[in-house]
């Protein structure tokens, strides 16, 4: 290996059955990899030799390394090549004679082959590397990914687990890459390989290892506040949308909306979290009261506002709450039956339409039944929910 180190042959899977090289015999290597911790070459043999062979200027300055090796393992080694630098120069120096030789030790060097062979395929692979969060399968309580290395012929799948990790995030991972503010994470794997076949497999990552509950909560923010921007921007001839509806109108892409909510409910909560809402306690009482086993929450995109049902004791309300801005609560009651609630909300679509094009004034000066205004008090002075509250049950009842 240099003047001062000779790896000894016993070293090596080639064992007891290779003795010695001949004296003038020498091999050219390529290292593949360096296995500091073990002290070890992976390494091809580019070319077996004769004669004298000179170390060049670079591995000179590489002797200090290079004598603190204890093994080095190949790739692959030709079998006529070993044995053309086991046998006499002289005699076998034809490649025709060489190959007769090999043919007649066949059975004396098959232990030899097969040892080698061995020490080939039996190795580990080492390695940390940077891996594109979109490339990654967001499954339940992991992700995973396939990398491919050189000295392996096929790609390795790996696995880092992460029970906080479930398969629908697999649709918002452009929005992990800007909470965790990077579009790569950083990975560390080891992979076991015997006789051409993984064995085993780890990997790990120091970011997939941050994603837990409360960073899942800070992704469901920045989707919302996101959709809530497009929707603010577009124009759209519907006003009434459920609740998947808006989110697959108004998101990036296509989302199911049970990727990151279960209910309504949960929605809301992170929809009052992310807005100085002037309403947060107007809407969540709503919310509890919402009759959403007969009718779907419905949202408004312009202004985000939202139409809940209640059911009463004798008719069915229809309540308009917005979020931010200072709007009075609209109320719209109608019969108790099922079979009117769809039709009612395509009477409140057209209704939103006319407050847009014409103002709210117009509106509210004409005489309707069954529609009345709920004030909101904005004096921080009083307890403005409570008397909103009180007001919205007067009407209920």
């Amino acid at each position: 290996m240099t003047e001062d180190k000779a790896i000894n042959i016993e070293n090596q899977t080639l064992k007891q059955q290779v003795t010695n090289f001949q004296s003038d015999a020498y091999w050219i290597i390529r290292v593949l990899k360096h296995f500091k911790q073990e002290r070890r070459f992976f390494c091809e043999v580019i070319s077996y030799n004769y004669g004298k062979s000179e170390f060049d200027s670079s591995q000179e300055k590489l002797t200090k390394k290079l004598n603190q090796l204890q093994s080095v393992s190949f790739k692959n080694i030709d079998t006529l090549g070993l044995l053309s630098t086991l046998l006499s120069k002289g005699k076998y120096s034809n490649r025709r004679n060489i190959r007769r030789q090999a043919v007649q030790k066949t059975q004396d060097f098959h232990s030899i082959k097969e040892d080698v062979k061995i020490s080939t395929l039996n190795y580990q692979i080492n390695r940390s590397f940077y891996f594109p969060i979109k490339d990654l399968a967001f499954k339940n309580g992991f992700v995973s990914f396939e990398q491919k290395f050189q000295e392996y012929q096929d790609s390795i799948k790996f696995i880092v687990e992460n029970d906080a990790i479930l398969e629908q995030y697999d649709a918002v991972k452009n929005y992990f890459e800007n909470v965790l503010n990077t579009k790569k994470v950083r990975v560390t794997v080891k992979v076991d390989i015997e006789n051409h076949q993984v064995v085993s497999s780890f990997a790990q990552s120091e970011e997939i290892e941050r994603i837990d509950e409360e960073l899942i909560e800070e992704v469901k923010l920045r989707f919302v506040k996101s959709t809530i921007k497009n929707s603010s921007r577009a124009e759209q001839e519907n006003n009434l949308f459920t609740t998947e509806e808006y989110f697959e109108t108004f998101s990036n892409g296509d989302l199911e909306l049970k990727a990151l909510y279960e209910d309504h409910e949960e929605l809301i909560e992170d929809l009052l979290k992310i807005s100085n809402t002037k309403h947060y306690d107007h809407l969540r009482y709503l919310s509890s009261k919402h009759t959403h086993e007969l009718m779907k929450l419905r949202f408004i995109n312009k202004p985000f506002s939202f139409v809940f049902l209640i059911e009463g004791d004798n008719r069915y309300h229809f309540i308009w709450e917005t979020l931010n801005t200072k709007e009075a609560t609209y109320v719209w009651s109608t019969e108790k039956s099922v079979g009117v609630i769809q039709d009612y909300l395509g009477k409140i679509n057209e209704i939103i339409k006319t407050v847009r094009a014409d103002g709210k004034l117009k509106y509210i000066s004409k005489t309707e039944d069954g529609f009345r205004r709920v004030f909101h008090n904005y004096n921080k002075s009083i307890d403005g929910f409570s008397e909103w509250k009180e007001d919205l049950k007067k009407v209920l009842t």
